[in-house]
């Protein structure tokens, strides 16, 4: 018999996590071939998965532990495959798409495998000794899934929030802006689980309020991040290394027009 709070995290997360997914298809319907939209598409839905695997973990735990743990599993890749494409995308935003080379993605994605390993090897789908299953993890596996994959994102709200404050322009300023919300947004999801388990320890308190603030405030963070998206600007580069390029080329043409005009 499935418990009414298995019940509702199944039902809820599902439900999140589909609606999450379609939003994450809008990034990419807005320009497929621009590698920010790209972006933006894979860590929202690889980040939305996550969310929707997690709640079929307990609808297929009353069938099957095993198969709930193998869910699990692929849950906490697509979890921090999320945040590491999230972080790659804020990069390409703030110093250029052109310095997304196979190098970063290299690097982003052998630490994303090492994130991954220690991780899934120390989560796990257990009776919560009251009829129903939780997830559970030690000390390695808080760090490695949770801890690693916050500060990724926080890291991430950083350099967006660095680009925010360069840009001149009123309208990208805007824009970027609504992405600083959406990251801060995902980060203030995670310091609401982090509340739940601490009022946890110390009060009776419903099981319900935390999960679904958690729910619609990480169902927010796409919404915040596509209206930005969707905010048009003037032609100006929000990338700092476009900006220096371009000044660096204004002067090298100057330069050589002054030359052009002394007299031989």
């Amino acid at each position: 018999m499935v418990t009414t709070f298995n019940l509702f995290t199944s039902i809820s997360w599902i439900i999140v996590g589909v609606l999450a997914i379609i939003l994450s298809i809008m990034f990419l319907a807005k320009n497929p071939k621009k590698r920010l939209n790209q972006l933006f598409f894979a860590g929202i839905l690889s980040w939305s998965l996550s969310i929707m695997l997690n709640g079929l973990v307990f609808a297929v735990a009353y069938k099957s532990l095993t198969a709930a743990n193998i869910i699990r599993d692929i849950c906490l890749v697509c979890f921090v495959l999320g945040s590491i494409t999230l972080f790659i995308a804020a990069f390409g935003i703030y110093f250029g798409v052109e310095s997304l080379n196979w190098i970063i993605f290299l690097v982003s994605f052998i630490v994303a495998g090492v994130v991954i390993g220690f991780g899934i090897a120390n989560d796990w789908v257990t009776s919560d000794g009251l009829g129903g299953y939780k997830t559970t993890d030690n000390l390695i596996g808080k760090i490695f899934i949770q801890i690693i994959s916050v500060l990724v994102i926080l890291i991430s709200d950083v350099i967006i929030f660095l680009t925010y404050r360069s840009s001149k322009n009123p309208q990208a300023k805007r824009r970027v802006g609504y992405f600083v919300i959406g990251y801060t947004t995902i980060i203030f999801g995670y310091f609401l689980f982090l509340v739940d388990g601490i009022l946890d320890s110390f009060v009776t308190f419903t099981p319900y309020l935390f999960p679904s603030l958690v729910l619609v405030v990480w169902l927010a963070a796409p919404i915040l991040m596509l209206i930005g998206f969707n905010i048009k600007t003037e032609t100006e580069s929000t990338s700092l290394a476009n900006k220096l390029k371009n000044e660096s080329q204004l002067f090298k043409a100057k330069h050589e027009q002054q030359n052009s005009e002394r007299p031989s």
